[in-house]
């Protein structure tokens, strides 16, 4: 039966699986317990925040979704700069400008309010995150807020109301504790018992902020998450006290893991100048990149005839990790091995180089890197490291098998499906992930492992990861040789 029955989610922004514990996370450690764990769990590639978004609320790989990054270039969104999708002024443009298209498939929202259901989305992490998540909130009469403020939120004029009655957002801080406490408050008090959305989506922002700017070892990581867990303890003591633990199911996920940075930012604009590669900050025909800098980034190319040639130098950098280009060449992978063969994607996807053994101080896991305002010691995301890819998915509820762990690979993009079918909704096309049976009672479907391995003869070799489940793939690590 799924009359009365709700739905939540709750985001953790950048927990690694391997950091929940009886000790650090005894809240998420005790709904495992009487839930399901799927503890191998991929993100989607690139292992990046707005991407895994549109995977979760799509069921879809960013081939189909579009969003092909945190930051990419799209020319028909009435622009020709790099569209940062964390910004959600830029983001909301883009999409007036390609007819509401931004995201090309249906979303979890659309599909719930073509059931005649409803979704509500409230966080703290980006902005430009938020309008990912619904960014079409306001026309169907949805919630959708921000903690950054009501210039930044689909639906402004909820939190005004939210402000009233619960008091200001607190300032945004490292860690986020006030903002994830108020989250949390405005769920139990104002969303769930007013608005009683049929799914819910709440995004705490921690510990991905603390990771990336005081390191994922860090004692404010350390306090992060540990508080980021105290607040969802109060979500499923309310569950319990308030009778909804039949009702009332919760998904607890996060969207990918995290390494610890080593070295310097690359400069990979001033190396590629010194190589003979200009560099634009926007397409102007005169044949240079475009470049998105980070631990994966991308390349467009305004002449494709020079993709070759960039190809063989960035092979023969010792920092340069795996590459994916649209064009054949030697010892690169298809875009479409990652998932990533868009329109919207770079003439070459790149990843720094990267490993899993641990930074002195850090967690096991590590990237170079090219963005200068992470600082030594802090962290990111993006790659293909098994820290990375590998994110934390749970279910609990009436509807879930209870105390369960299972193995069988699962991915973000398999969210949106396994919701719908709880709620007996079809969706209105095919999505690439699938229903995860195995939550309720199902038995394991069989797994198929692949290694993929390319060269190009001179020095240069990668090798990807990956494993099908009843057709459905998902990346598990990648790394050059």
């Amino acid at each position: 039966m799924t009359a009365g029955r709700r739905i939540l989610i709750v985001a953790f922004d950048g927990l690694r699986p391997d950091m929940v514990s009886a000790d650090l996370t005894p809240n998420l450690t005790r709904m495992m317990a009487t839930g399901v764990s799927f503890t191998n769990s991929r993100a989607c590639f690139p292992t990046e925040t707005r991407v895994n978004q549109a995977s979760l609320i799509t069921g879809c790989l960013p081939r189909r979704h579009g969003i092909v990054a945190n930051r990419f270039l799209d020319l028909n969104a009435d622009t020709d700069a790099v569209i940062d999708s964390g910004d959600y002024r830029a983001l909301t443009r883009a999409d007036a400008a390609l007819d509401g298209n931004l995201i090309e498939v249906p979303t979890l929202g659309e599909i719930l309010h073509g059931a005649g259901r409803s979704f509500a989305v409230a966080g703290s992490g980006t902005a430009g995150g938020n309008c990912v998540l619904h960014r079409k909130a306001a026309a169907f009469g949805h919630l959708n807020i921000s903690l950054h403020g009501a210039g930044s939120s689909t639906t402004p004029d909820p939190l005004a109301r939210m402000i009233d009655a619960l008091g200001p957002v607190p300032d945004d801080a490292l860690p986020n504790l006030g903002r994830i406490s108020w989250l949390t408050e405005a769920y139990m008090t104002w969303i769930a018992p007013r608005l009683d959305p049929d799914v819910c989506l709440l995004w705490y922002s921690d510990p991905d902020t603390t990771f990336h700017f005081r390191g994922i070892g860090s004692d404010a990581a350390t306090a992060a998450i540990r508080h980021a867990d105290a607040e969802f303890g109060r979500i499923l003591d309310w569950r319990d006290a308030t009778g909804q633990a039949d009702s009332l199911q919760i998904v607890a996920l996060s969207d990918h893991g995290h390494v610890t940075v080593r070295g310097a930012p690359l400069d990979m604009p001033a190396q590629l100048a010194a190589a003979g590669f200009p560099v634009a900050e926007r397409p102007n025909g005169d044949g240079g990149a475009v470049i998105v800098r980070g631990s994966c980034g991308g390349i467009y190319l305004d002449d494709p005839a020079r993709e070759a040639d960039m190809v063989a130098w960035l092979q023969a950098q010792d920092w340069c990790g795996p590459l994916f280009t649209r064009r054949p060449h030697g010892g690169t992978f298809d875009l479409a091995l990652a998932g990533v063969d868009h329109d919207r994607s770079a003439d070459i996807v790149f990843i720094t180089r990267s490993g899993d053994d641990p930074v002195p101080g850090h967690p096991p896991g590590w990237c170079l890197h090219d963005l200068p305002k992470i600082p030594d010691g802090g962290s990111l995301h993006g790659g293909l490291t098994r820290f990375e890819t590998n994110n934390m998915l749970v279910f609990s509820g009436s509807a879930f098998t209870s105390g369960e762990t299972v193995t069988t690979p699962a991915g973000i993009i398999d969210v949106a499906p396994t919701l719908l079918h709880l709620l007996d909704i079809d969706p209105p096309s095919a999505m690439d992930g699938r229903v995860l049976g195995e939550a309720m009672g199902a038995a394991d479907i069989a797994a198929t492992d692949d290694q993929h391995r390319a060269d190009n003869g001179g020095g240069y070799g990668q090798v990807l990861n990956t494993v099908a489940v009843g057709g459905v793939p998902y990346l598990i690590s990648g790394r050059r040789l």
